[in-house]
């Protein structure tokens, strides 16, 4: 089913919109004035909204949009898709504290190189299912045949 459109804009970003007082002098939600808002070009917020950002939003785009619609990133981060708003934010062990900053460097490596990995393979899945569907989509219908009586 189809996300409800308010003015255009799908839901729950439309009324998000409206709550936190983004509307034209129409009353209508506006994308415009959470431009004016946070800096982020109208275009990009438009790419967002209605899901036509096919890399998706960097985290701390997201994040000012959070802001200032006076919500947490991840649940933005929920209604894009985005793989790391399923998470809670990782938090260090209170242990760590005991490690020297050369260890915490490669520990942050070690994540870093995890999190590249996970994206990488997420990309790869994401581009694996739209081929998959343009496959079905380029699949020629299936006829019936006639026998031929002999």
């Amino acid at each position: 089913m189809a996300p409800t459109l308010k003015h255009g804009i799908p839901e729950p970003w439309a009324s998000a919109l409206y709550d936190a007082g983004f509307v034209s002098p129409w009353d209508t939600p506006s994308m415009n004035r959470l431009s004016e808002a946070t800096g982020v070009h109208v275009s990009t917020i438009s790419r967002i909204i209605k899901g036509q950002n096919p890399k998706g939003p960097t985290h701390q785009v997201l994040t000012v949009l959070a802001e200032a619609l006076g919500l947490p990133p991840r649940t933005l981060g929920g209604w894009i898709g985005a793989g790391w708003a399923e998470h809670e934010p990782y938090e260090p062990p209170t242990v760590a504290s005991f490690m020297t900053p050369d260890q915490r460097a490669c520990v942050d490596q070690i994540i870093r190189a995890f999190a590249t990995a996970n994206r990488a393979h997420a990309d790869a899945q994401q581009q694996m299912d739209e081929l998959t569907a343009k496959m079905e989509l380029a699949k020629p219908a299936h006829r019936a045949q006639s026998k031929k009586s002999g």
